[in-house]
């Protein structure tokens, strides 16, 4: 009974769509083209168009572009913006077709508790939903299953219940993931009949994991489509003790509130390759982490995208404030993320005061008994590791110190590293728990841009875009 209402829902969705008019539909059809063979002519022709419109319409429509002039200038003429440049100049960047016609406002608080508005017209809305349900289905997902979604659901995102009953969507809020509602979770998990799929914060699911170890339960005995793991880094540990527990390896999706789907790992023969880049909606460029010049493929570099589809306000070479890494596939000349590194300023610097990855802190976790970290940067060389640990944790001068040498290995045989015990690591209003903060990088100002690095690879030239 559960999959004949599945089956349903699934129906009714498109038919809903095609009653309207198709749109999300039509959306879908175009991601699943450039998607699936985002290198042919066809698709190169599609993305090309996408973006010659986009431009055309800023420079004529949005104020922050008008000085651009009158005929559509090549994409590396539109200077880089971020998060600041939108909040200072807010009213600029807004099309004056869309401000008289109904916008979806978005809103992120961020990781540094500084608030970031932007509109979406009622088209980037439809796309987002398009590429939402695409990238759910790589990933085993299909419109009517049973969805356990675990985030903040504050009142941007909340849910009411007779909405979540219609999209088939069981809904756990983050920042209530007590023992009972894990319990609950899995009870329903359980006992539910339907085909299933989980969604959530990386956070949330190490959580559920915490709750089998220390119950000592062997897991869960279910069949899941997917877990897409969401917001936040999803580290090695917390990978195997989903797979161990819940009995579905997760994937990584690296997306943002004001823009979307960025990217989401690939699976081939069950092991996790690399992220596919959605060059469907967007267009991405790597930069140097001190300029707006391209980095060489395999150089870690700020992520910066170009949305296709904000008309209400477009981001056009919007620096995200993350850091990746992108490649090249040898056989088949498609870019793709080999690696995600987060925020520009959630990276730390070593006492040399070169970038480092924050997937170090990772290795805490070959300390046994620790519940919860957070590593701090304060400033050039010094650094704090917070720790919650359990009653079994060594706390001795020797377990200490070892920590310290495992750390100064990336910061510096002269980092001073010190070490706070605490009672709890705090969530973010975000319902996300911030694991790595670099005061020092968020002192210094801007690094100047536009400097020239010779022999770089200009990512718009590989992917053919005007």
């Amino acid at each position: 009974m559960a999959r004949l209402t599945e089956q349903l829902r699934n129906l009714v969705f498109w038919g809903v769509d095609m009653f309207k008019g198709g749109d999300i539909r039509k959306h879908f059809n175009e991601i699943k083209k450039v998607q699936n063979n985002p290198l042919s002519e066809s698709s190169e022709q599609i993305r090309a168009e996408n973006l010659a419109n986009l431009l055309h319409h800023a420079i004529t429509t949005v104020p922050y572009y008008y000085d651009l002039g009158a005929d559509t200038p090549q994409l590396d003429k539109f200077q880089v913006i971020d998060k600041q440049t939108v909040r200072d100049r807010f009213d600029q960047f807004r099309s004056l077709d869309y401000r008289d016609k109904h916008n979806h406002e978005v809103l992120t608080s961020g990781s540094t508790g500084n608030p970031f508005k932007i509109f979406h017209d009622s088209n980037k809305r439809l796309r987002n939903t398009a590429d939402t349900l695409f990238f759910a289905q790589r990933a085993g997902y299909q419109i009517g299953s049973r969805l356990f979604y675990l985030r903040l659901w504050d009142k941007q995102y909340k849910k009411n219940k007779f909405l979540s009953k219609v999209q088939n969507i069981a809904t756990y809020s983050v920042d209530d993931l007590s023992d009972e509602n894990v319990k609950k979770l899995i009870e329903e998990l359980e006992t539910d009949g339907s085909n299933k799929s989980l969604l959530a914060y990386s956070s949330a699911l190490d959580t559920i994991c915490k709750y089998f170890e220390r119950n000592n339960k062997k897991g869960i005995n279910v069949k899941m489509d997917s877990i897409i793991a969401i917001a936040e880094s999803l580290n090695d540990d917390v990978r195997k003790k989903v797979t161990k527990y819940i009995g579905k390896e997760p994937i990584s999706r690296y997306s943002n509130s004001e823009n979307g789907i960025l990217a989401q790992e690939e699976k081939h023969s069950g092991i996790v390759k690399r992220y596919e880049i959605n060059w469907a909606s967007y267009h991405i460029e790597i930069l140097d982490l001190n300029s707006d010049d391209p980095v060489e493929l395999g150089t870690p570099g700020r992520i910066v995208i170009t949305d296709f589809f904000n008309y209400s306000m477009p981001m056009i070479r919007y620096d995200t404030g993350d850091v990746g890494v992108m490649e090249q596939d040898s056989r088949t000349g498609q870019l793709f993320f080999s690696r995600i590194d987060g925020r520009k300023m959630d990276m730390f610097t070593n006492t040399k005061g070169e970038f480092v990855s924050s997937h170090i802190i990772h290795h805490i976790l070959q300390f046994k008994g620790i519940e919860q970290f957070q590593f701090i940067q304060e400033q050039n060389g010094e650094y704090l590791i917070k720790l919650k640990v359990l009653n079994s944790f060594d706390k001795s001068a020797e377990k200490e110190e070892a920590i310290r040498n495992k750390y100064a290995e990336y910061f510096g045989d002269d980092a001073i590293i010190k070490i706070h015990y605490v009672d709890e690591i705090p969530l973010l209003k975000s319902g996300k728990r911030k694991l790595v903060i670099n005061n020092n990088v968020q002192k210094k100002q801007k690094f100047e841009s536009h400097k020239n690095v010779e022999g770089s690879i200009n990512i718009a030239s590989i992917t053919k875009l005007p």
